[in-house]
């Protein structure tokens, strides 16, 4: 295929690589990065197969694309492609984050990341002083679980490989995910980096013959909830789920509901905001799927790649080479290149040297009590008297508005929040971009960034908050949102 050059490739010979690998796997070698941030390089082995560089480049480029909010829940969850490493014309790997040091663990005598098959399985001898979560800290990280893969189903991406090998939790509170392989995902519609594998034990039995995609996703995810809940690592939706003791009997009904419907036909899984639902105990409501806009300009249908030859399944307690996450997380920068030529590809052009940089990192957790937001200072007052908890701190401080944010991950605070609905419902629900930038402090532009953000918190069935006029006014649906977070039965 022919080489088209990235804004951000970094050529391989300008790279200051520390002289051992951290790990290898069945696709690639992982070395640490010199230099400021904390990066490491996935160098492509050659049986890897040929790679794609055009997908990598799009992975990349989908990571820049994103808004704020969104880039940095990528950034913090997962082990995202930054940038192509390239010599001369062929790609060689690619630069991403090292792994945050929250996800890994002494099992048995050296330190190993913390994989989903240390939660499948009763503990051995080798991991027997690994924390192991209770059923209330399980239904959490399956909670986390379920918000990423809606994080990436909203943006079109198809995972591929949902299993124990690639997920990583956290053994302490507040219980987060990452992701590892994410070179292996591909966009909706577009061909994948390289062949996409899967793990033996999770595969998809309905999987069409085109390969992995967002419902054979959906059935992955029915497999990691029921096996995390269950410590059962072979069961699967159409079998007997028998959920560890402690769950409230609510969810566990929910729970065992959705399990038996992933063993439906291909295109008929729960999707994972109705596991999130399930999950928070909520009878949940069987949402209509939009079809996600395929990009068939590529060509082709994905083509699954079984790795049981080149990516062997690691038993729980085998030592296994692993990143050392021993230093502190930070933020993360990719340093620009050595001045000196390129060589150029065909038609290429000499790429410049912009800088990327990845947030701190900011887990989602469930959010601190308030006793509602101070009084708001601009151009729109409220009219509630200060004494009187208003509409915003009481929407923020509700049982739903909690769930939300359990499930969602989201820059923006609750003050802010309060303040936005405070001052909207002060005018009858309805005001300019440029008065909520006064109302919250922020710069136009990023006031776009924070509503945004904020839309993912009020809009659960329905959309409570909206921008209408070409993106330039605020509309705020109270009759809805009343209904919503306080159970308000309001008139029309």
């Amino acid at each position: 295929m022919t080489f088209v050059a990235h804004p951000l490739d970094r050529q391989r010979d300008s790279l200051a690589l520390e002289p051992e690998p951290l790990g290898s796997g069945g696709q690639g070698v992982v070395t640490r990065a010199i230099g400021p941030g904390q990066l490491v390089y996935k160098e492509y082995m050659s049986h890897a197969g040929e790679v794609d560089g055009g997908a990598l480049a799009d992975m990349v480029e989908f990571g820049r694309s994103l808004a704020a909010s969104d880039r940095h829940a990528l950034l913090t969850h997962c082990a995202w492609p930054l940038a192509r490493v390239v010599s001369g014309t062929t790609v060689t790997g690619f630069l991403m984050p090292e792994v945050p040091r929250e996800f890994s663990a002494v099992i048995g005598k050296s330190s190993k990341l913390v994989e989903l098959q240390y939660l499948l399985f009763k503990p051995n001898w080798a991991w027997r002083n690994l924390y192991q979560p209770g059923i209330q800290e399980r239904l959490k990280i399956a909670l986390r679980a379920t918000a990423l893969v809606e994080m990436l189903h909203g943006h079109g991406i198809v995972l591929g490989d949902i299993s124990y090998r690639n997920l990583l939790w956290q053994p302490a509170a507040p219980y987060e995910m990452f992701v590892l392989d994410c070179d292996g995902f591909r966009r909706h519609g577009r061909e994948p980096v390289l062949r996409q594998a899967h793990t033996p034990d999770w595969d998809d039995p309905y999987q069409p013959s085109t390969g992995p995609d967002l419902d054979t996703d959906r059935y992955k995810l029915a497999l990691l909830i029921g096996r995390v809940l269950s410590q059962d690592a072979q069961v699967r939706p159409g079998g007997s789920l028998a959920l560890l003791p402690g769950l409230d009997p609510h969810v566990a009904t929910l729970v065992t509901e959705m399990f038996a419907l992933a063993a439906g036909p291909h295109g008929h899984r729960p999707i994972a905001r109705e596991w999130s639902q399930a999950l928070l105990g909520r009878r949940w409501i069987r949402v209509s799927r939009k079809p996600v806009r395929s990009d068939t300009s590529t060509g082709g249908s994905a083509v699954i790649h079984d790795p049981r030859a080149d990516r062997t399944s690691v038993p729980v307690g085998q030592r296994r080479s692993v990143v050392d996450i021993s230093r502190p997380p930070a933020p993360i920068s990719i340093p620009a290149r050595p001045d000196g030529p390129v060589p150029p590809g065909p038609g290429s052009r000499t790429p410049p040297k912009p800088d990327i940089s990845v947030p701190p990192r900011r887990w989602l957790s469930l959010p601190p009590s308030s006793s509602g937001p101070d009084t708001i200072s601009g151009p729109v007052q409220p009219t509630a008297p200060p004494t009187v908890v208003r509409l915003g701190g009481r929407v923020v401080t509700s049982e739903m508005f909690a769930e939300q944010r359990e499930i969602t991950p989201s820059p923006i605070e609750d003050d802010t929040v309060a303040a936005l609905i405070d001052a909207l419902d002060a005018r009858g629900g309805r005001l300019s971009v440029v008065e909520v930038a006064k109302v919250i402090g922020e710069p136009v532009e990023r006031t776009r960034l924070l509503l945004s953000a904020a839309k993912r918190l009020l809009n659960i069935d329905e959309a409570v908050l909206t921008l209408k006029d070409g993106d330039q006014t605020v509309d705020l649906n109270l009759r809805l949102m009343k209904e919503q977070f306080l159970d308000e039965e309001v008139g029309p």
